[in-house]
């Protein structure tokens, strides 16, 4: 089980409550479109619930991690072997990691105010978050 989750910024500030903007801004994902790998905990678990309005989650396979890891610089080399650990739970990261995405190539096919889970776009994804991701990488 991978103990990172990938978290995805999917709107701006506009209209967004105070406290929702503080929540964000402590997660660091200061733009639309804007990704972070982040060790798992439940206090994070406790501020994307609050936020999950503007963002969508969910568990990074061994490949995504690559590929993020690629994106944010670090070498080949380095971040397979580091991708294949976080995958496994051996290695923790020491602070969020943090790429900017586009907007996902032919859309996002649903609508971004609905819920995951009811036929929209934000919130927990679980395993699907790879098919997103690859789309805006």
């Amino acid at each position: 089980m991978s103990k990172v989750l990938v978290v995805v910024r999917l709107k701006g500030n506009v209209g967004m409550d105070p406290d929702t903007r503080k929540t964000i801004e402590s997660l660091k994902l200061s733009r639309a479109f804007t990704a972070g790998l982040f060790p798992y905990s439940p206090s994070l678990e406790g501020m994307l619930k609050k936020v999950q309005r503007y963002l969508t989650w969910g568990k990074p396979n061994k490949q995504t991690i690559f590929t993020i890891l690629k994106r944010a610089g670090y070498v080949s080399k380095d971040a397979k072997k580091l991708s294949e650990q976080l995958e496994n739970g051996d290695a923790e990261l020491p602070a969020p990691l943090l790429v900017r995405l586009r907007p996902p190539r032919k859309g996002f096919g649903k609508s971004v105010k609905k819920a995951f889970k009811s036929g929209g776009e934000y919130g927990d994804r679980g395993e699907t978050i790879n098919e997103l991701l690859k789309r805006m990488l």
